[in-house]
Parts: structure tokens; C-alpha cells; sequence
């Protein structure tokens, strides 16, 4: 069975933070400094939102497009800063190691709450339909959202609040489509803890939630997959466990993390 190609609606923002190889980071350069690199990153679709720059860090907010890896932008934010210190006479170089966090305007808190508390908001006719729906919902403790994944080239904090809808909003309980979406979620959750970089911490999913015609999930994912790349994925091991084009094209990611979006941001 062949799954169109995924339409995803995303809110991502990440921040990327470097630090210097040897020599302190000069004083902020120039007025036309950091519009140079606006412009630069604009060709790779990130946008900055907000900079703190001190000479033992520089850091850097974007929003980003949905196709966009963390290492992606990772590599594009410390590159280009490189190329725009060096033409500007500081060529000391920047350390291996980079930090990469997703943000959004909730926090993990917030996120794992609302996705924990939808049934309890549904107002289900059906009192066994309800019961039902919640025993398809689980946690996997050892998904740590507060933990990084480690690469050899820094720390990522890769947190996505994924929706799937179905098609035409058809019911998950029908058909026996309800133990199949619980099924093809820890299987998938499997596999992306099968991607996962050396230390402790791991990908997966962390929590599931299913509503009658969509699902939410808290998810930790691969530092080198974009959020485009974990949505198709997700929605491809939905349909194949159905058997059909059960779920919709659309499906939301939405970045998170221990705090929000608003931190980082200029006030």
C-alpha cells in the first residue's frame, strides 16, 4: 500500500548554542553583522527570532521549517557563523560541540498534561467507548524529555507533540482500527529507539493519547530526522497497520521543551 506524501502544519523553533575553540568571542561585530547572516540563513528557510551573544557563548533562536533536521540546523548555524567571524577578521574557530534545544511557546510540562488530560475533556457518550479509549493510552517512562541525546558533535533536545487525524474523521474504534494505532505506535516507537545515538537517553515515543478520530503523541526523536521525516513516518506506520489510507495527509508537530519559546526571545 503506497501512503501519500505527508502535508505537515508545524510550529518548530530551535535554539543553537556554540562556544569558542580558543580566544573569547569578539565584541558583537558590526551593524551589517548579523543581517549578513539573517540573509544566509534565510536561503537555508531559518528565520532568527532572538541572539545572546557573550565571549565564552553565542547563541541563536530560529524558526525553522518542518523539513529541517536539529543537525541540519545545527550545521547551517555554526558554518555560517564561522564564515561570517572569519570574513570579519576573527579566525580562532568554534568548538566541535554544539548544543541544539526545541522550544515552543508550552513547555514539556504543559504539552505532556494536554496530552494526558484529552480524554477527560471529550464528554464521550459511550462510558465503555471512553474506557477503551483510555486503555489504548500509555507512557514509556524511559523516554526522558528532560535528557539530551548525545551525538559526537554536541546535545540535542528533540521534543514534537505529533497529531494525526483521520480521513473524513473516521471513528478509530471502528473496524478494529483501535488495537491496531496502539500496535503501530509502540512498534514505531521500537524502531526509533533503534536510531538512537550512544548514551543513556534515547528516542521514542513518551506518551500516547487516542481520541475517536485523531491520536497525540509526545515524542524524542532522532536528532538527524526532521520533523517532516517522523510525521510521514509516523502516518505510514499507522496506515500500514490499518491496512488503509486511514489517516489524513495533515498532521501537526508542534517543538517543545523544559521551558518555552518565550525565554529566549528579546523582551
Amino acid at each position: 500500500m503506497r501512503t501519500r506524501r505527508t502535508d505537515l502544519v508545524h510550529r518548530i523553533a530551535y535554539s543553537w548554542t556554540g562556544w569558542p575553540q580558543d580566544e573569547p568571542f569578539p565584541s558583537e561585530p558590526s551593524d551589517d553583522f548579523l543581517p549578513t547572516l539573517d540573509a544566509a540563513w534565510a536561503s537555508d528557510r531559518l528565520r532568527r527570532l532572538a541572539h545572546r551573544w557573550q565571549p565564552d557563548l553565542v547563541q541563536f533562536t530560529f524558526a525553522a521549517p518542518g523539513n529541517a533536521s536539529p543537525e541540519f540546523v545545527a550545521a547551517r548555524a555554526k558554518g555560517r557563523l564561522d564564515h561570517a567571524l572569519r570574513r570579519a577578521g576573527w579566525r580562532h574557530g568554534l568548538q566541535r560541540k554544539v548544543a541544539v534545544r526545541s522550544l515552543g511557546e508550552n513547555t514539556l510540562e504543559v504539552v505532556l498534561r494536554y496530552i494526558a488530560t484529552q480524554l477527560d475533556r471529550a464528554n464521550l457518550a459511550d462510558p465503555r467507548y471512553a474506557h477503551s479509549l483510555a486503555e489504548a493510552a500509555w507512557e514509556d517512562g524511559a523516554v526522558d524529555l528532560d535528557e539530551p541525546l548525545a551525538s559526537g558533535h554536541g546535545r540535542y533536545w528533540y521534543n514534537l507533540h505529533l497529531v494525526a487525524v483521520t480521513g473524513g474523521r473516521w471513528r478509530i474504534g471502528r473496524e478494529d482500527f483501535l488495537p491496531k494505532v496502539t500496535a503501530a505506535v509502540r512498534s514505531w516507537s521500537a524502531e526509533l529507539s533503534a536510531a538512537g545515538g550512544p548514551g543513556e537517553a534515547r528516542p521514542g515515543v513518551h506518551s500516547l493519547a487516542v481520541m475517536p478520530d485523531h491520536v497525540h503523541l509526545a515524542v524524542r526523536g532522532p536528532s538527524a530526522q526532521s520533523p517532516d521525516a517522523l510525521a510521514g513516518a509516523l502516518r505510514g506506520a499507522l496506515n500500514g497497520a490499518a491496512g488503509c489510507l486511514l489517516f489524513d495527509p495533515r498532521v501537526y508537530a508542534g517543538t517543545f521543551s523544559s521551558y518555552p519559546l518565550a525565554h529566549l526571545r528579546p523582551r
